[in-house]
């Protein structure tokens, strides 16, 4: 077990399972995490186990709309839906654009019309390689979603951006802002489970660290 302890002044400590396998824990000066490790092994193990099995599934090729695309290289970034394929071409940005493009075809029509369902009025949407977060709302009402989310099925994007939407009501996650999002999503509780399972599948798959570093 990689084990990483961070001391912060906080109240409580806090413990995490990174994607790639790393015990996180957050605790203040003097917290005994030999104790609190020993507490939590059980669940720890299993989160490690879940993370071996993601890992597995992680590197069967460049996941897109939730499937595992297999991987040519070559001049020109392209993707082939049909035969479930991925050119990537030497230049990781150039992947990065393609993907964009590809992206931002799909996203804005959902955009626009869970946006009149909803009764919002997003501003300008942006489509941006991040490294935290599948989507954001800024407080001028400017909709940001990640590169990442072609890598989700598609039902997973759809409530990303109800998601993000609600936020355009609710600047919050308070009960109201959950209830306007159950409102037009209302599996959304599994939704946000699936999310973290695929968040540690691309964090954990080669091509998007090689997209991520510019690294093979």
């Amino acid at each position: 077990m990689r084990l990483r302890v961070r001391r912060r002044p906080v109240k409580y400590a806090r413990l995490e399972v990174r994607p790639d396998g790393t015990v996180l824990v957050t605790a203040p000066d003097g917290f005994d995490v030999d104790t609190l490790i020993e507490k939590h092994r059980g669940w720890l193990e299993g989160k490690l186990a879940e993370i071996g099995e993601l890992r597995e599934i992680a590197e069967s090729g460049f996941p897109i709309n939730g499937e595992f695309y297999q991987v040519i290289h070559g001049r020109k970034p392209k993707v082939h839906g049909r035969f479930k394929t991925i050119v990537l071409s030497p230049n990781p940005t150039d992947v990065v654009e393609c993907l964009k493009k590809i992206l931002r075809r799909e996203l804005l029509p959902l955009v626009d019309s869970y946006a009149r369902k909803m009764g919002v009025e997003p501003g300008k949407v942006y489509i941006r390689h991040q490294k935290s977060r599948w989507g954001s709302c800024s407080p001028r009402g400017n909709l940001n979603f990640n590169v990442r989310l072609i890598a989700l099925p598609p039902e997973l994007r759809e409530y990303v951006v109800v998601h993000e939407l609600a936020h355009l009501r609710y600047m919050n996650h308070s009960k109201a802002f959950w209830e306007l999002v159950g409102e037009f999503y209302p599996d959304y509780q599994a939704a946000r489970k699936e999310l973290k399972k695929w968040w540690t599948i691309v964090e954990l798959n080669p091509y998007w660290k090689w997209l991520a570093r510019g690294e093979v």
